[in-house]
Order: structure tokens, then C-alpha cells, then sequence
């Protein structure tokens, strides 16, 4: 066989063993999802149609919604990778490598994301409960609002406790920032870093003066591009990212597919694509938790990254661990 036969032979093997062990991997992966609201409708049918997980199961107050979910899924199994979905009542908790918390109140028009706190807390409490009643899982991602305050709830009550919890953060928000300014700019979004941080709320930050596309500054880029991205179209930006959720709720009831999708991509980080730096919300000060680019692994969330931020930038940061910090005063803990 020629030499560049051989080599094409050896590539082809190693792509499909890296490809088997991947799907034996995925195949392990049990996932639970705690609610079967929109949210946790959109997360399952993100993590069933990627693939991403050997089990899912879906937990409720109400077990027979959870199983009637479950079962919608398994009737389309002959389309689906391996994969086993389960539904549950939230008495019958299992062991899961990752359990997704999306139970909880939605706003309403006119309330922000702190408006359903003291609600929360009592589905929170609830749902606490009933895993410490069944089993912890080895890490909780937080999806529930106020999601920075759920998520120092938790991480105060399991503080001694064998799991590792963060919250789904900003990485929604840092999309939408992403994709605003590649169309802005005409590039791929995964051409444009640019971070969303602090809160998961109306006071989070947006670290504009980082900005970059490729390698290039974002103005600087602009600069060499033509673009026309002045001070008001920035602001612009920032101000629909800031608002899309409340602009989403206000058409169609509830946000539900991006922060589904945004829950299959950091599984996928968590399990899969190991080191990927998103900002997820953890513990970042004394008694807060809120958004900064962390490494993800089997271990869950890293220790944070600390961007660089102007002095704007860390008078936003400090307010936003002010407006959480105020909020957490009305944990139990």
C-alpha cells in the first residue's frame, strides 16, 4: 500500500476509535432534569436530540407528567441515538452524573428576574429536599430564577456535601452578545470573544473593552473593516441582549428554547469538550455567587478567570455583586 494510503488507513482508524469511545462515553452519561416545563421540555429535547447523554431522566412533582414526557420521547427511539428516557416523580431521585434544576415560577410582564425570589425559594427548598430524601448527583446545574441566588442557596446548603453546583450564569447572555456583534461585524460568531458577566439579571456586565475578533480589538476591527460601530450601536447591542428575555417573554410567554440549547452545550463542556471556558455562575465573593469565565470538567465548574475589566466595567461588576448580594439576604441560610 503507498505511503499516503497508510497514513489515510491509520487517520480513518483513529477518527472512528475516537469516535466509538466518545459514543461509549455518551452511552455512561446519565442526566436528570428536574421540571417539565418549557425550559426542561427544551433542555431534554436538547441533550435527546444531540445525543449527549446514555439516560435521561426527567423528574416532577407530578410523576405522571414526567413519565407521559418520557414516553413522548421513547416512541421516536428508532430516530434517536442509544439513549434511555426515564420519567420520575421527585420521590424517586437517583444517582445522576449531572441534574439540571429548572423547576420554578416564571415572571411575569413588568417583574424582573429578583421579583420571583421568595416564590423560588420555596420550589428550591422543595425540590433540596426531595434529592437529599433520594441522592445527590455528582454536579447541579442551576437553571432556576434568580439564578445566581438559587445557586448560593444550594451551594450554601450542599457546602459539605460530595456535589459540585454552578448555574448556567451568563453563557446565554455571552451568546447573544457573540451573535449581535458577528452580525454586526459579518463574521462567524465563533470569531467574536466577547463576555457577558455578573449577574444573570438586568445589572449583568458586558466587557466590551475586551472585545475581540479573531485577534484583532473589536474596535480595531471595525476600524479595518469599515463597520460602523460607534458608541450608540455598541450601546444598542448591549441594550436588546440586556432585555431579550423580557423581549421573548413578551411575544411568545417564556424563554424556553435558548437556555435549553445553552444547557446541551455545557453538558456537552462538562462531559465532552473538557476545558471549554464559559461563564457559568458560582461562588465569586463571600456569600455570592455570579457569572465569570470558568474551565469546565467532570469536576464541574473551575475556580474563576479573571477578565480584564476599565473602570466602568468594575463599577458595573460591583454593583451587580451589591443587587446579589441585597437578594441573598432573603436565604433561609
Amino acid at each position: 500500500m503507498p505511503v499516503v494510503g497508510r497514513l489515510m488507513s491509520i487517520v480513518v482508524k483513529r477518527t472512528r476509535a475516537a469516535a466509538l469511545a466518545t459514543l461509549r462515553a455518551m452511552a455512561g452519561l446519565a442526566v436528570g432534569i428536574v421540571g417539565v416545563g418549557g425550559v426542561g421540555i427544551a433542555t431534554a429535547s436538547a441533550l435527546v436530540m444531540r445525543g449527549l447523554a446514555g439516560r435521561v431522566t426527567i423528574y416532577n412533582r407530578d410523576g405522571f407528567a414526567a413519565r407521559g414526557l418520557a414516553l413522548d420521547f421513547m416512541h421516536a427511539r428508532p430516530l434517536l441515538t442509544r439513549v434511555e428516557v426515564r420519567g420520575r416523580s421527585l420521590d424517586e431521585v437517583d444517582r445522576e452524573d449531572i441534574l439540571v434544576i429548572t423547576a420554578g415560577h416564571h415572571t411575569k410582564p413588568g417583574e424582573s428576574r429578583l421579583d420571583v425570589l421568595h416564590q423560588n425559594i420555596a420550589v428550591m427548598d422543595s425540590v433540596a429536599s426531595s434529592i437529599e430524601a433520594g441522592a445527590l448527583p455528582r454536579i447541579v446545574l442551576v437553571v432556576t430564577n434568580p439564578l445566581d441566588v438559587m445557586t448560593e442557596y444550594l451551594t450554601r446548603r450542599w457546602h459539605d456535601r460530595d456535589v459540585a453546583v454552578m448555574g448556567t450564569g451568563t453563557a446565554l447572555e455571552t451568546l447573544r452578545l457573540t451573535d449581535a456583534v458577528a452580525r454586526a461585524c459579518s463574521v462567524h460568531p465563533r470569531s467574536v470573544h466577547a463576555w457577558v458577566v455578573g449577574e444573570h439579571g438586568d445589572s449583568c456586565v458586558f466587557l466590551l473593552d475586551s472585545a475581540v475578533v479573531g485577534t484583532v480589538p473589536l474596535t480595531e476591527f471595525a476600524r479595518q473593516r469599515g463597520v460602523d460601530l460607534t458608541t450608540e450601536r455598541l450601546a444598542a447591542i448591549e441594550r436588546d441582549v440586556r432585555t431579550a428575555a423580557y423581549q421573548i417573554r413578551d411575544l411568545k410567554g417564556s424563554t424556553a428554547q435558548g437556555i435549553g440549547l445553552t444547557v446541551g452545550g455545557l453538558v456537552n463542556a462538562l462531559a465532552y469538550e473538557v476545558g471549554a471556558l464559559i461563564p457559568v455562575s458560582r461562588r465569586v465573593a463571600d456569600g455570592v455567587c455570579a457569572s465569570l469565565p470558568c474551565v469546565l470538567g467532570p469536576d464541574g465548574a473551575s475556580e474563576p478567570v479573571w477578565p480584564p475589566m476599565n473602570d466602568t466595567e468594575r463599577a458595573a461588576w460591583d454593583r451587580s455583586l451589591e443587587v446579589l448580594a441585597d437578594a441573598n439576604a432573603a436565604l433561609p441560610i
